[in-house]
């Protein structure tokens, strides 16, 4: 404990808390005076914990400093009720754990109080998430938080990349001769462009097509803007299509009769949850609440509190069950149709509660299938499966599977028909085919014996040749008439053409001259630039890097000239220091002498002295009244314990003469 708060005043005597703290003040702080030092290293973390605590109930800073701890994710060492207790009643321990832990690590607790302070999720019911406007707004915040890290990841690399300044002024260097190159490359392109007797036109061209790209650019970003704006609202649009149809399918079966009944009834439900289980729920809710944070604000109990709570329990429900008793016994004399009803009534009210807690989660079912429901409709959308069908479309649907059936019988039937037909005429063919081949084997038979052996055949095959010459000499003759027509059509094309560019032959032979005069002289022109080009580079290389060297050496120099004035100045500063404390030790004045840095030293060293004599004298003190003080103490709490358990002996000796006074004799 010595040695943690030892670490804690030398953390709180440095920048930024500059606290004045030593051993024995900071252990005499009164618990609100703790807290508020407490406050003052979470105002460091957090700005926003900047409060003066004698200005705060105890509730609200309780409230806020578990809710801060918590962002920054501390851990206590002891249970959580009982820090919560020590928070609330400033103990010693439990404030000195939080200030330590808070110390070791202020700057990533900083941090974690930023990020902690954008990065905390809003947490919406899932009723509310149902509405297509919040979800698109929940989500717009989700992708504003993933934004926000993200930036904040980049923002922390670029801190941690830092730049020396020679690593800037080399960055800077070349970024000139970058520019310089530039220039003089833009020059260049320049000089050769302007030449050219169609510049203007070219550069017009040239902005009009640079505009055009933009203008496409930005039309194709809207296209795709649009068309993410068209899904979206189709999507929008198949939702609430197919949640008309399910209600107008529902709407079919049901008369007004019927509706105005169903309504009535939601109704009465609803006016019920409302009216008087949710007030119920919510009182008790309220109920609990108050008391746990009753709880929270007492101190911390003991085995001794803890038993004597329970005893008064105890006693308690044994008043409550005599009194019960004393209650029945009286209304024994009462009207039995009033207790009936009483009963009956009691029933009714359990059986109302029943049903409603029954219809809560016979509602949340149903919103929970809802929501499945819609979930796999989106999902069958975007798979591009069919819409689902409703009650009449499924019937509508099983009828004409049904026809389709019957339909498929029938062909079914007919084919069959079909297969029987072919298999006799495939028999019919087979017959016929070998009775052709007997004709055939005949006919040749017939043929060998009269010695004419092959005349069918070579009679088949003269037949066809002389088909196949006729439609031969039919497509050759085309094809001369199309080759005919064709060769006029190029020749008169051709003379068309020679008379055509008769005039532009003899306007183009002068000027083939005269370019191939201009191209000698190109040819010449261009080696004596060439030449000159490399003469003038060669001397601006070395010009430049003369340049660059005696602009580096002004630079060395210049750094020098300036960190040697600043040496001269904090000489001179420190001599000025020496030759004034001299002059005062010279002098004779008593006053100025007492002004010197030697004598500062001396007296504060002289009240250190004193200080010390005076807590050793206190610490003596302490000492020889501790054992009595001890004794003292130890005689004061016995006496307490006796009056105690006389206070109880003589409280249980008057309720045993109550108890024996309302004895009831029969």
């Amino acid at each position: 404990m010595a040695e943690q708060v030892k670490s804690i005043i030398d953390a709180l005597s440095k920048p930024p808390f500059n606290k004045t703290f030593n051993i024995i003040s900071f252990d005499n702080l009164e618990p609100l005076q703790l807290l508020q030092v407490l406050n003052d290293v979470f105002a460091y973390i957090d700005p926003r914990n900047k409060v003066d605590l004698r200005e705060e109930t105890p509730e609200d800073m309780a409230h806020r400093m578990l809710k801060f701890l918590s962002v920054l994710k501390y851990t206590p060492e002891c249970s959580v009720q009982e820090f919560q207790a020590g928070i609330i009643t400033g103990e010693k321990s439990v404030v000195y754990q939080t200030l330590s832990w808070l110390l070791q690590n202020v700057e990533a607790l900083k941090t974690r109080a930023y990020l902690g302070r954008y990065l905390v999720k809003v947490d919406v019911p899932e009723e509310i998430l149902q509405d297509d406007e919040v979800e698109k707004i929940n989500q717009e915040y989700l992708d504003l938080l993933e934004e926000f890290k993200n930036v904040h990841k980049a923002t922390d690399k670029l801190k941690s990349n830092q730049y020396t300044a020679a690593d800037i002024k080399r960055d800077i260097q070349q970024m000139e001769q970058e520019n310089e190159q530039l220039t003089k490359t833009i020059e260049r392109k320049k000089a050769r462009v302007e030449s050219m007797a169609n510049i203007n036109e070219l550069l017009a061209a040239a902005r009009s097509l640079r505009r055009e790209q933009e203008r496409q650019a930005n039309i194709l970003e809207q296209r795709h803007s649009q068309k993410t704006a068209v899904q979206v609202a189709e999507n929008k649009y198949q939702r609430l299509l197919a949640q008309l149809k399910e209600l107008r399918a529902a709407a079919q079966n049901m008369s007004v009769e019927k509706l105005m009944v169903k309504l009535e009834e939601e109704y009465k439900s609803t006016q019920y949850l409302v009216e008087e289980k949710l007030p119920k729920e919510l009182a008790a809710k309220k109920k609990s609440c108050n008391s746990i944070q009753k709880v929270l604000l007492e101190p911390a109990m003991t085995e001794d509190d803890v038993d004597e709570l329970l005893e008064k329990a105890q006693e308690l429900q044994s008043e409550l069950n005599d009194l019960h008793q004393q209650r029945m016994s009286k209304s024994d004399n009462a009207d039995e149709k009033l207790v009936m009803f009483r009963k009956q009534a009691m029933m009714i009210s359990r059986k109302k509660e029943a049903l409603a807690e029954e219809l809560k989660e016979c509602t949340n079912e149903w919103t929970e299938a809802e929501n499945e429901l819609s979930q796999k409709k989106e999902e069958m959308r975007s798979t591009g499966a069919e819409q689902v069908l409703t009650g009449p479309e499924f019937k509508k649907y099983i009828a004409m599977i049904r026809n389709k059936g019957n339909t498929y019988k029938a062909k079914r039937s007919e084919m069959a028909d079909l297969r029987a037909e072919v298999g006799v005429l495939a028999r019919t063919a087979d017959i016929l085919q070998n009775q052709y081949n007997e004709v055939k084997q005949t006919i040749a038979q017939m043929e060998k014996e009269r010695g004419i052996a092959g005349y069918t055949d070579t009679q088949d095959q003269l037949e066809m040749i002389s088909a196949t010459k006729g439609e031969t000499d039919e497509k050759k003759g085309q094809i001369l008439e199309d080759m005919s027509d064709m060769s006029d059509k190029l020749n008169q094309m051709i003379s068309e053409k020679k008379a055509a560019l008769a005039p532009i032959i003899k306007e183009l032979r002068p000027l083939r001259s005269k370019c191939n005069e201009l191209e000698h002289l190109h040819t010449q022109k261009k080696t004596e630039y060439d030449s000159l080009s490399a003469s003038l580079g060669s001397n601006l290389h070395s010009l430049e890097q003369e340049v660059r060297s005696l602009r580096e050496t002004s630079q060395a120099d210049e750094s020098r000239h300036h960190f040697l004035m600043h040496a001269k100045q904090l000489l001179e500063a420190s001599q000025q220091k020496i030759d004034d404390e001299l002059a005062i030790y010279k002098s004779q004045d008593p006053a100025v002498r007492k002004s010197s840095l030697r004598e500062q030293y001396n007296r504060k060293i002289q009240e250190q002295d004193n200080l010390g004599k005076t807590l050793r004298a206190k610490q003596k003190t302490v000492r020889e009244q501790h054992a009595p003080n001890v004794t003292q103490m130890t005689m004061w709490r016995d006496l307490q314990q006796l009056l105690s358990a006389k206070e109880a002996v003589l409280r249980r000796s008057k309720e045993a003469e109550l108890g024996n006074e309302n004895i009831l004799i029969l």
